[in-house]
């Protein structure tokens, strides 16, 4: 909405140059000499037109003469997807791809051991999350092109332990949390996570030796998003979240004690997508949603059984799952849940991936039998290709030579 120009002035119209008798009133930076010129420099205008003093609503910086339309974004930390990284004489590299602006880039050190390589400078790729003018203006709600004030940012270090003991007296109301390496694991600093966190609703613990996890409804009652990498497998990990809603695990076991998954499972009703990678723990997992829509369990090389009621599930991959010599339940109906097609089977399919998978005739029956299951059983014992390591693994398993 253009604003009026009510406020006296003897300065030139910003539009024609003619004497002006009045000035924007919400900036008060430029002055026209009647409504007409200033409706014919409104869109130009208005990408600069901020009260004195105003925060930009995406870079949070104060507005002023000086930084009219400059407005810097780094790449969100928690946004971050890590493509590898790389160690030779010239330094240590590491590559990156921002879930905020879809755009990859690489931070090159000269150091071949970079203490953090996140305040390494950025040699290729896209330099910002975003760089563009200042607004004054609400941020969509799924536009992460910016920077937050209610969130945080943790490293490995001799503080950490500290560090995550203050969050609630130095930031109660953080509601999006990474605790992450600077670059490398330390497993010589083994925190423990068992703080209040009343509004958190994502939470990244990435290549940290922790100790212990508790995450419950006392302590993270709204948390909706957890991912974990690189946990080690003797932490003592309690996951007890009924709004849980996106669960992700890489690099995980085998641990002495698996029976925390299963807890977390039949706790997390809500759960909408499951997502792992060498998630080493079995020998069943049980999936218990009406809003589960994804599960991933490339290599999930200990289980052997699973079951699963799922009525929206679109996707059910076991690519690589080495183990899978017991069974597969398709569930139609759950003890602990109202069906969301009461009377009848949901009939939404989901596509199925075997490849590199070492399934039992059982579980086989079962993907040909399932009249929902969308599964090419040729295509994915033909697919070996794909990747050698794992498809030779798979022979291995299988007891086929080479």
């Amino acid at each position: 909405m253009m604003p009026s120009s009510v406020i006296n002035s003897t300065e030139t119209c910003a539009t024609c140059g003619k004497a002006a008798g009045k000035s924007c009133t919400q900036c008060k930076r430029v002055s026209y000499c009647d409504v007409s010129c200033q409706k014919s420099d409104w869109i130009q205008h208005k990408k600069v037109c901020f009260r004195e003093g105003s925060a930009c609503t995406r870079c949070l910086e104060t507005i002023d003469i000086s930084n009219l339309g400059e407005c810097v974004v780094p790449h969100p930390v928690h946004l971050l997807q890590d493509h590898g990284s790389s160690i030779g004489p010239d330094g240590q590299a590491a590559s990156f791809v921002c879930e905020g602006c879809d755009q990859p880039f690489t931070r090159t050190s000269k150091k071949r051991m970079c203490a953090n390589i996140h305040e390494a400078p950025i040699t290729v790729g896209a330099k910002f999350c975003y760089r563009g003018r200042h607004t004054i203006k609400p941020i969509n709600e799924g536009d992460e092109r910016r920077v937050r004030d209610d969130l945080l940012v943790l490293t490995t270090g001799p503080d950490l332990q500290r560090e995550i003991d203050n969050i609630p007296t130095t930031m109660p109301n953080v509601s999006i949390l990474t605790i992450q390496s600077t670059g490398y694991f330390d497993d010589s600093r083994t925190p423990k996570l068992e703080v209040a966190m009343p509004k958190l609703k994502t939470l990244k613990l990435i290549d940290i030796a922790f100790d212990k996890v508790k995450l419950n409804t006392k302590l993270t009652p709204k948390l909706e998003a957890l991912f974990m990498q690189n946990i080690p497998d003797e932490c003592d990990i309690t996951v007890l979240l009924p709004e849980l809603k996106d669960f992700t695990m890489h690099y995980y076991g085998p641990a002495d004690n698996m029976s925390w998954m299963n807890k977390m499972l039949a706790t997390a009703k809500k759960l909408r997508t499951f997502d792992s990678y060498k998630l080493r723990v079995g020998p069943d997992l049980l999936f218990a949603s009406n809003d589960l829509e994804s599960i991933r369990l490339h290599r999930a090389e200990f289980l052997e059984s699973l079951s699963v009621y799922a009525p929206k599930l679109r996707e059910l991959n076991l690519q690589a799952c080495y183990g899978l010599d017991g069974e597969l339940d398709i569930l139609e109906s759950h003890p602990n849940f109202t069906s969301p097609h009461p009377g009848e089977r949901s009939a939404r399919p989901f596509v199925v991936n075997t490849t590199n998978a070492c399934i039992s005739p059982s579980i086989a029956n079962v993907l040909r039998s399932e009249p929902r299951a969308i599964w090419d059983e040729e295509e994915d014992g033909s697919a070996v290709g794909v990747n050698p390591m794992e498809a030779m693994f798979a022979n291995m398993n299988r007891g086929v030579g080479f």
